[in-house]
């Protein structure tokens, strides 16, 4: 039976872990799934975003016929792509690559590049055209390498004015062959700017399109693992989606098969947390208080197991040790009973005639009815005990009388026992509030284990002192068998008898003892070794107007 509860414990126990961290596991995949549609979604603004000027500007129509000549035709096309994209700084445009002069520039009015000269500033159309020799020669010398090579686009990094852009460019040709350039249109892009400000808030404005709002933290960090953008300061650890970017404002399949060698192509890793998913923290504490409760459940169970296993077991040593006193008292009582019933016989048969074997008959007769009174009023003390009912009557008493009467009860014992008598009872001994009866059989029961339990060496040690706390000690020492010190604890309980007992016993004596001493208001104190001998220690509270006389010290 204990073997099937455990398993079933075991069982029913793994079961239900098993089902619950299905269930976390099935959230955190359906959070995980959130969070990478997120990714998905931020990439894809990112990357469509950062191509668009490329397609939808660079190759329409309008930037394909062109005049330089003022009024400018692109002027328009510029304006609507600021309104319409952050990130291109300036758009340039020229039909001849032989000079740089003839390179024309269209910047922001509002955000000048960092080479423009502060008098360009102030204009109130969105767009500044100018012209700077500088970065015209810069740009033409780059271009007219790519257009010697028949490049349609021209995709490079170059530092214009100390800052890293990215320019991107579109080449115009004559001829089907690519020989003669027709013209050249592009826009720069400045580097620094869009880490600061456009790539956070387009991340912002994703996140806001449903990625906050369901407890998704977005971030962008660069190839070296440094942060470009956040919607949270602090990721918490949990479910995590990552995608990766190539930071180019351009379509690279559409210069794959002319690729440039001087253009950087960082991956830069969009991440996506999904810690603070509320589906996520909801799955989390409910699984965590579901183990709870049934790991409590279970605990509750194995403890009630063990306790009533525990209280099986002791019901099965009551019993057991119930049954031993009931055969030990069968056998304490036949005894005395039988030697009695025999003497006796033999007395009212005549068979004996001489008066000295009939004095020691009647001797005999005695020593057995005392043992049997002594066994019954352990039995008595044994049921008041039992039913805790307060049968004593207290008065003050001379502990060496006790002394006296006990040892001439049992004065043919020690006597045909050899033994090796001392009484040491002060003569300033005050006198104990105490039931003489309950005394009588306490020192009883010490004198009958004293003789009871000693084998070789047979002495017997009374002593009787006021120990100066307002108690009277009464000692009774032997020198018989001990009590292992395991063993001390548990002789003082009902029915128990120390292994090393061979004679017989009911097992009551020293529970009777220990009880006795309680009821009075002391205690009791046992030293022992193993073939040495035992002493015990019963302390016994001085009369109260017994005290005033001897008071403590």
């Amino acid at each position: 039976m204990a073997a099937g509860v455990c398993v079933s414990v075991g069982i029913l126990t793994w079961f239900g872990y098993r089902a619950i961290r299905e269930w976390q596991r099935s959230s955190t995949l359906l959070v995980e799934r959130h969070a990478d549609e997120a990714a998905d979604l931020l990439v894809m603004a990112l990357t469509r975003d950062m191509r668009a000027v490329q397609k939808s500007v660079l190759t329409s129509p309008e930037s394909g016929v062109f005049t330089l000549d003022p009024p400018y035709d692109l002027i328009n096309v510029a304006a609507s792509a600021f309104a319409r994209y952050p990130y291109p700084e300036a758009f340039f445009a020229a039909q001849d690559l032989s000079t740089p002069s003839s390179l024309v520039f269209f910047t922001r009015s509002d955000r000048p590049p960092a080479w423009v000269e502060s008098e360009t500033a102030g204009n109130r159309f969105p767009v500044t055209v100018l012209s700077d020799a500088a970065i015209a020669s810069a740009l033409v010398a780059r271009l007219a390498s790519d257009a010697a090579h028949g490049r349609r686009f021209s995709t490079f990094q170059l530092q214009l004015g100390g800052v890293a852009c990215q320019v991107i460019a579109r080449l115009m040709f004559q001829d089907p062959f690519r020989e003669r350039v027709d013209g050249v249109f592009g826009f720069i892009v400045n580097m620094p700017w869009v880490r600061g400000h456009y790539f956070p808030e387009l991340t912002n404005q994703v996140a806001r399109m449903g990625g906050a709002a369901s407890g998704l933290a977005l971030s962008i960090v660069d190839a070296r693992g440094a942060p470009v953008a956040a919607t949270e300061s602090v990721v918490v650890p949990g479910p995590m989606s990552r995608r990766t970017f190539p930071v180019v404002f351009f379509d690279p399949l559409l210069v794959a098969p002319e690729p440039a060698t001087d253009m950087p192509t960082e991956q830069w890793t969009v991440r996506v947390s999904a810690a603070a998913d509320p589906t996520l923290a909801a799955a989390i504490q409910g699984a965590d208080r579901t183990l709870i409760i049934a790991a409590l459940a279970a605990a509750s169970l194995a403890i009630g197991f063990v306790l009533s296993a525990r209280a099986v077991r002791a019901s099965a040593n009551l019993a057991e040790l119930r049954s031993d006193f009931v055969a030990t008292v069968t056998h304490e009582l036949k005894t005395p009973i039988a030697a009695i019933r025999a003497m006796g016989d033999t007395l009212v048969s005549g068979r004996v005639s001489d008066s000295d074997t009939q004095r020691e008959y009647a001797q005999m007769v005695v020593q057995e009815s005392k043992r049997l009174t002594r066994l019954v009023d352990n039995l008595l003390a044994l049921s008041r005990i039992t039913d805790v009912a307060d049968a004593y009557s207290f008065e003050p008493i001379a502990i060496d009388a006790v002394v006296d009467e006990a040892v001439q009860e049992f004065r043919h014992q020690l006597a045909a026992g050899g033994f090796d008598t001392e009484v040491d009872v002060a003569p300033d001994v005050p006198l104990v509030r105490g039931d003489r009866t309950a005394l009588s059989l306490m020192l009883d029961n010490l004198i009958d284990n004293a003789i009871r339990y000693s084998v070789e060496k047979r002495s017997l040690r009374i002593a009787a002192t006021a120990d100066g706390t307002g108690m009277v000690a009464l000692t009774v020492a032997d020198a018989g068998r001990g009590i292992s010190d395991d063993e001390i604890d548990l002789v003082t309980k009902k029915f128990v008898r120390g292994r090393h007992a061979t004679s017989g016993g009911s097992g009551l004596g020293l529970a009777i003892v220990k009880r006795i001493a309680r009821d009075h208001g002391g205690d009791l104190a046992i030293r022992s070794q193993l073939n040495a001998g035992t002493t015990v220690t019963v302390r016994i509270p001085i009369h109260q107007d017994d005290e005033e006389a001897h008071p403590r010290r």
